[in-house]
C-alpha cells in the first residue's frame, strides 16, 4: 500500500468514475473509515455518510446530481459539522484525512463546495439545526479515458501548479521567505502542505516561522460575504491535514496551539508548536 506521503503527491481530483460498484471488501473498509473520522485541529468531529445513488433515489427519494462536471459517480460522501467561527477548518482537515486514506486504497475522489446542492444531504444526513454541510466528494474507480471537460479542470488541480515555497512560507514576519532546505525535517513536512489541494487552486493559505512555532493563516484576496459556507476555510483544514500528515510520517511532535503572534495582515487560524 501507498504510504501517506506517496498518497499525497499522486493525489488528483477524479471527474469521471467507472460506471461499476465498488468491491464489497473495499466498501466496508471505505464504511469503516466513515465511522471513526480524524478530530479536527479545534477539537471538533464531523459525522460522515457513504451514499449509493440508487439508494438515495429509493429510499430517500432523493437524486443525487453530476453537480456539473462529475460523470458516472455511483457512489458520494456526505458529512455534517457543528456550526462554530472553524468548523470548516476541522471539516476540511477530517475529510482531507479519509480522502488520503482512500487514495491509498486505489479510490478517486474530488472535493465539491462551490457546486454543490446541499439539500440533497441535508435529507440524507437528517441534518440538524446546528449544523452545516461544507463539502462532499464522490467516490468510485477513475475511469481510463478523460472527457474534455475533465482535462481542463486538472489544470487548475495539478500539484505542478502549486505557488513556490517562497510564496506560501515565511520566517518572523511575512515579507521574509522561510529559507527552504528540503533536508530539514520540518520544510519536508511544508512541501506536503504546499501541495494540498484547494478551491481553483487558490492556495490561500500562508506559514509563518517564529522560532519553533508555525503560525497559519489564510490570505484573503478577496472577501466573501453572503455565504454559508468558507471554503478558504476548508482549504486551510485540507493543508492543516497534509502538514500534521507529514509531521506524523517523519516522527516529529508538537500539539496544535492558539497563539496568534499578531504579525502581519492575514487571517490568523491556528499554530504548531514543535517539540
Amino acid at each position: 500500500m501507498l504510504t501517506y506521503k506517496e498518497a499525497i503527491k499522486i493525489r488528483r481530483s477524479v471527474r469521471n468514475y467507472e460506471n461499476k460498484a465498488i468491491e464489497p471488501g473495499l466498501l466496508l473498509k471505505v464504511s469503516e473509515l466513515l465511522k471513526d473520522p480524524e478530530i479536527g485541529p479545534y477539537g471538533n468531529k464531523p459525522r460522515f455518510v457513504l451514499v449509493e445513488k440508487s439508494d438515495a433515489k429509493k429510499n430517500y427519494k432523493v437524486k443525487l446530481g453530476t453537480y456539473g462536471f462529475i460523470s458516472n459517480a455511483r457512489y458520494f460522501i456526505g458529512g455534517a459539522i457543528e456550526k462554530f467561527e472553524y468548523s470548516e477548518v476541522d471539516y476540511g482537515y477530517s475529510l482531507e484525512n479519509i480522502i488520503i486514506e482512500l487514495t491509498r486504497l486505489g479510490l478517486g475522489t474530488c472535493w465539491l463546495g462551490g457546486s454543490l446542492n446541499r439539500k440533497d444531504y441535508e435529507t440524507l444526513l437528517k441534518l440538524k439545526e446546528d449544523e452545516i454541510i461544507p463539502c462532499i466528494t464522490p467516490v468510485g474507480y477513475h475511469a481510463q479515458s478523460k472527457r474534455f471537460l475533465e482535462k481542463i479542470k486538472d489544470k487548475f488541480s495539478d500539484p505542478s501548479q502549486r505557488k513556490p515555497p517562497e510564496e506560501l512560507f515565511f520566517e518572523n514576519t511575512p515579507v521574509i521567505p522561510l529559507e527552504f532546505n528540503k533536508k530539514y525535517k520540518y520544510n519536508q513536512v511544508l512541501e506536503l502542505l504546499r501541495l494540498a489541494p484547494s478551491a481553483m487552486n487558490k492556495q490561500p493559505w500562508r506559514v509563518i516561522k517564529i522560532d519553533n512555532k508555525y503560525h497559519f493563516y489564510i490570505d484573503r484576496k478577496k472577501k466573501e460575504s453572503g455565504k454559508s459556507i468558507d471554503l478558504q476555510k476548508v482549504d486551510i483544514g485540507i493543508a492543516l491535514c497534509h502538514f500534521k500528515i507529514g509531521v506524523k510520517e517523519l516522527s516529529l511532535n508538537g500539539k496544535w496551539h492558539i497563539s496568534d503572534p499578531g504579525v502581519g495582515e492575514w487571517e490568523y487560524i491556528i499554530s504548531w508548536i514543535a517539540e
